[in-house]
């Protein structure tokens, strides 16, 4: 069968917080080395917090990481590693800010250092200050452990901002949860790890605070040193949509150029007035390879050109790029598992 592309881009992790759950996978003695081969996660990246892995990888090694713990609260409990350096330089951007309501404001716009896997909300009702988090990631499993380690993390690290003095006053009111809710035991740990009540079965997932909290003070704040950080964390936010700008103009170029066969990576690399290395580099960067690259789009084009059934399969493998047809049928089912026949047969209409 055909696996469908996601329709939904699951964005990207920062490495941070990825150790932040491979932490917890080694306290719980989990061997992740066969985890991470087979996810294709190269371990000496994982000491370097400036990289990035795909949302669709993050997402499969936290599915095994649970599935390998036997803690129903894995995510939950990943929260307990949280520092600075778990969220990028964002954690040190709210570490120098003088208020907890400054480094509160500043989650949505530099939230894509973390990872874009999610989105922020903040919403004032009456007197209270709703955070909210929307996952985007698919699978339900991962989608409830990941929602628990964003809250639980959000409040450690908040307890970890404010003046010791204030600690006690910082505390969240309420926490809301979409999740079933679970079983009596479970439901004291979440108690245990908020401090305040937490509700199941709920709307939206959220952590509340009373609005009054946004005027504690926090015990670090430096303004010189947080205009020069939000400046550093401007530059990368920049870095990363041209990283995601930059394979979007590589596909576009493969395209345009599959039929006159000047579509492999030199070719491209010399029409973008890069060396093979560089354009290699950059795409890394953005956790992908030239291959990556041009595999997706043939495929996304074969299938739609597969259910047109007046086109010659020939013409269709000219239409990808392929010298002869014979390459065209062994990729074709290399990738899908079925040939391009039979692919057509079964997509298109009677």
């Amino acid at each position: 069968m055909v696996q469908k592309k996601n329709e939904i881009n699951l964005g990207q992790a920062s490495i941070p917080a990825v150790n932040q759950y491979l932490q917890l996978a080694e306290e719980l003695n989990i061997d992740v080395i066969p985890i991470l081969n087979n996810l294709g996660i190269n371990q000496v990246e994982l000491s370097d917090a400036s990289l990035h892995i795909s949302g669709e990888v993050f997402q499969d090694l936290i599915f095994y990481l649970i599935k390998n713990s036997d803690d129903p609260l894995f995510g939950l409990h990943t929260a307990k590693f949280v520092q600075p350096g778990s969220y990028s330089v964002l954690g040190f951007i709210t570490m120098n800010c003088e208020t907890l309501g400054e480094a509160i404001t500043k989650i949505q716009p530099f939230e894509k250092l973390v990872g874009d896997m999610g989105t922020t909300q903040l919403n004032k009702i009456q007197s209270d200050l709703y955070i909210s988090w929307h996952c985007i990631f698919p699978n339900p499993i991962v989608k409830q452990h990941m929602v628990d380690n964003c809250l639980a993390s959000w409040f450690t690290f908040a307890q970890f901002l404010v003046e010791p003095k204030y600690k006690e006053d910082s505390m969240p009111k309420k926490v809301l949860l979409k999740r079933s809710k679970p079983s009596l035991e479970e439901q004291s740990i979440y108690h245990d790890t908020f401090k305040c009540q937490v509700l199941f079965n709920q709307e939206q997932d959220a952590i509340i605070f009373d609005h009054a909290l946004l005027a504690l003070p926090l015990n670090k704040g430096n303004k010189l040193l947080l205009t020069t950080l939000e400046n550093h964390a401007e530059e990368l936010i920049v870095k990363l949509s041209d990283e995601d700008d930059f394979c979007l103009k590589v596909r576009n170029l493969i395209e345009f150029n599959l039929i006159n066969g000047k579509f492999h990576q030199q070719d491209i690399a010399d029409l973008l007035k890069l060396s093979t290395k560089t354009l290699q580099r950059k795409l890394k960067a953005n956790n992908t390879t030239f291959k990556s690259i041009l595999d997706e789009l043939r495929l996304d084009k074969a299938n739609t050109l597969l259910t047109k059934a007046n086109l010659p399969l020939v013409d269709v493998s000219i239409n990808l790029g392929f010298s002869e047809p014979r390459s065209f049928y062994r990729w074709f089912q290399k990738l899908t598992g079925v040939t391009p026949g039979d692919y057509r047969s079964r997509n298109t209409p009677n």
